[in-house]
């Protein structure tokens, strides 16, 4: 999905989502014939009703009007009339829950218009100026000490020549952090017509924002966008910073995705390990052993289940013969079926203890290894272990397991 139509999708979704979607004054039936034009994407004819209704003094839902009037707008490429109507609804309407989407908007439009020094601006908001400190109260002066005799003037022949003033200090360079990142400069004050005073952009529009700015400038955006993704305060906030990282197929971009894998808060490192098993590549499966080998126990299962989209069936072998938890290692050896590792399931039961054995049959069934699941019912002298691998061959239903199971009713 292209950056644009994810622009899309997320407006429509915040204006969809069931927070901006509760009780609320019944529609008029002009904003249902609005929306109706919506649907069909005649804007135009939406436009004409949304203005009616935005001034008609009885319409109760006139900022979500004024939202959609400005969508309408946007869609007939009127970015001058969508953004005068967005300043509108911020203008009269500041605490309506069409504000936020409304705003997304707006970013969409400037970078339709491929206005990177808006983008920055949102993206890198100036920091609010910190609060004046009042004057202190003058410090009454000090008692005046007596005069002393004034000194006798030594003659110029014979006086003792002043040495030179030694030269002022000048402190060192404060030391630089390895791979520290230069700050971006904040962008100038964009015309009042952008921007509203008062509605300063929250972490959802910055990161959109910088989403549209990783077409022109990701080696500035990268670094910013992993610095959300680390932060930890927000684990929704870095979880979308990471999304947009995993969505660029920049090579530094795919390094950061790995880089927070390893070292970031645990909700983080969830999404960044489900997205390096999407993204795919010669070196994703190292990529998630080296996560592996140092994850918490959530992060180990999704590594798990992300090996088992890959060619992947080795490194689940390792992970089922090294991991001491129980659980884990059961869901890798049910995950290696799903990989199509039948010879490694199968070593793995010829060496298996007792409570090993169900895990390693139910990998044979997600490998629909049915030769390996009769081997088992005909030589398995526990009868427990030798049941599930009757109950597997039934779930499995091939010719070959039914044609077993008729022999051996």
């Amino acid at each position: 999905m292209s950056i644009g139509r994810i622009g899309a999708a997320v407006i429509l979704t915040m204006a969809l989502v069931p927070q901006f979607a509760h009780a609320r004054a019944a529609e008029s039936k002009r904003m249902e014939h609005a929306k109706d034009l919506i649907a069909d994407e005649q804007w135009v004819r939406a436009i004409d009703e949304l203005k009616a209704a935005a001034a008609d003094p009885k319409e109760t839902n006139k900022d979500e009007a004024l939202f959609w009037l400005a969508h309408s707008l946007n869609q007939t490429h009127d970015a001058s009339g969508a953004i005068e109507t967005i300043r509108r609804l911020e203008r009269d309407y500041p605490a309506s829950r069409w504000v936020k989407p409304a705003r997304s908007l707006r970013i969409e439009i400037a970078q339709r218009l491929q206005r990177s020094d808006l983008l920055w601006y949102w993206a890198t908001p100036p920091v609010p100026p910190a609060a004046v400190t009042p004057p202190m109260m003058p410090t009454p002066a000090p008692a005046v000490a007596p005069t002393a005799p004034p000194a006798v003037p030594i003659p110029v022949s014979t006086a003792t020549p002043r040495p030179p003033a030694a030269p002022k200090a000048v402190p060192p360079p404060m030391p630089t952090a390895p791979n520290a990142v230069p700050p971006t400069p904040a962008a100038p004050f964009p015309p009042p017509m952008w921007v509203t005073e008062g509605f300063p952009p929250d972490m959802d529009l910055r990161v959109q924002a910088l989403a549209r700015l990783m077409r022109t400038d990701a080696p500035k955006v990268i670094p910013i966008l992993k610095s959300i993704a680390l932060e930890g305060s927000n684990p929704g906030e870095g979880r979308r910073a990471l999304l947009v990282l995993a969505q660029s197929s920049r090579p530094d971009a795919r390094a950061t995705v790995v880089d927070v894998a390893k070292t970031g808060p645990e909700p983080v490192r969830l999404v960044a390990v489900r997205e390096l098993g999407r993204i795919g590549g010669p070196t994703v499966v190292e990529e998630l052993l080296q996560v592996y080998w140092t994850a918490t126990e959530p992060v180990k299962y999704q590594v798990v289940t992300s090996l088992a989209f890959r060619d992947a069936a080795p490194a689940l072998m390792k992970i089922a013969q090294s991991e001491s938890d129980k659980r884990v290692r059961d869901v890798a050896i049910h995950t290696l079926g799903e990989a199509g590792g039948r010879q490694q399931l199968t070593m793995l039961y010829a060496k298996a203890a007792a409570d090993a054995k169900r895990p390693i049959i139910v990998g044979l069934f997600n490998a629909q290894a049915e030769d390996e699941l009769i081997q088992i019912a005909e030589r398995e002298k526990d009868a427990a272990v030798r049941e599930e691998a009757l109950a597997q061959l039934r779930l499995l239903g091939t010719p070959k397991a039914k044609a077993y199971l008729a022999k051996h009713r």
